[in-house]
């Protein structure tokens, strides 16, 4: 029973899009499981703006009761001489539909559409429509919706979390859109502060030169640094022309966290180590990560840094 519901208000959902934009869409499939449902549509562009306003139209074909009919035809093309606007999935009713009718669900004046699966005789048995995440994947979007029951639940979970989002950041449902923006702006502003200060702080790094003379080593442990920066610095120092440099650098990003970000680097002249091989072999005692033999990325547990950067300039200098 579910998926006739679920069904019928995707077909509802489509014909609304289409309605909005005035053209015939193409569904690549739909997919029901049990907590949730999803469609499946080609198109190079959707605005939230529209999704919200055909989720609008649903619910109200819903409270008028929009009836169904059906309608049996020979062939595909019989039914879009019938219908030019069919929406069909012809691939799929060619693989399907072999001496078989062809069937078209209409929704009475709204959505008219070739399709084999069991659907409701009027909307009003889906109750509620409720589109819960959009998302584009290449040269299509994944709409996930509920329907029924499931539709009402989760717009009472949706609105709960909606509450307890404005109590954290100290918002009403008028402001908190505002909110989150100038949070989210205040956020962009403090973390190119950070990659600014971070950059800087690198810079200023005095590197230590091993007993030979030939290998400079940038090394340290540091807090609350930028993780990003930290990598553009390596890559940067380990591709300085006529030098040889080893980079091991830990950061800690908060007192809270068990473990620290971790950068291990060479410059490519000093092919005799492999940072890959050397730091993997930390694995058993809190490393974890990996990346080519010249640069390797991971984190390794707070209490065990000065251990393996330690055991680490010790390998470098072998």
């Amino acid at each position: 029973m579910h998926n006739k519901l679920a069904h019928t208000a995707e077909h509802a959902f489509i014909g609304s899009i289409q309605n909005i934009l005035g053209t015939t869409l193409s569904v690549r499939k739909v997919e029901h499981r049990e907590k949730d449902n999803s469609v499946f549509i080609k198109i190079s562009r959707l605005d939230l703006e529209v999704v919200i306003k055909a989720q609008y139209e649903v619910n109200s074909l819903i409270s008028s009761g929009r009836k169904i009919k059906t309608h049996s035809f020979e062939t595909l093309s019989e039914a879009k001489q019938h219908i030019p606007n069919l929406r069909a999935n012809e691939e799929r009713i060619k693989q399907s539909s072999s001496n078989q009718q062809v069937r078209v669900v209409e929704i009475e004046g709204h959505d008219i559409a070739a399709c084999a699966m069991d659907h409701v005789n009027d909307l009003s048995e889906c109750e509620f429509f409720l589109v819960t995440r959009t998302s584009r994947i290449g040269d299509e979007y994944e709409i996930n919706f509920v329907v029924g029951k499931q539709a009402k639940e989760t717009a009472m979970l949706l609105s709960l979390k909606l509450l307890s989002i404005c109590q954290e950041i100290g918002a009403n449902l008028n402001t908190v859109e505002n909110t989150i923006k100038k949070l989210n702006d205040e956020r962009k502003s403090n973390t190119k502060k950070l990659k600014h200060l971070t950059a800087e702080f690198l810079d200023n790094i005095v590197p230590f030169v091993t007993d030979d003379g030939r290998v400079k080593v940038i090394q340290g442990i540091f807090f609350n640094l930028d993780d990003e920066e930290i990598r553009i610095y390596a890559g940067k120092k380990i591709t300085e022309p006529n030098e040889k440099t080893v980079v091991i650098i830990a950061n800690i990003n908060s007192d809270l966290n068990e473990t620290a970000s971790f950068v291990f680097a060479r410059s490519e002249s000093l092919d005799n180590i492999d940072c890959n091989r050397l730091f993997r072999q930390y694995c058993s005692i809190g490393a974890r990560g990996g990346g080519k033999s010249n640069f390797v990325t991971g984190v390794i547990k707070r209490e065990r840094v000065t251990e393996i950067i330690a055991n680490l300039n010790a390998d470098v200098k072998k």
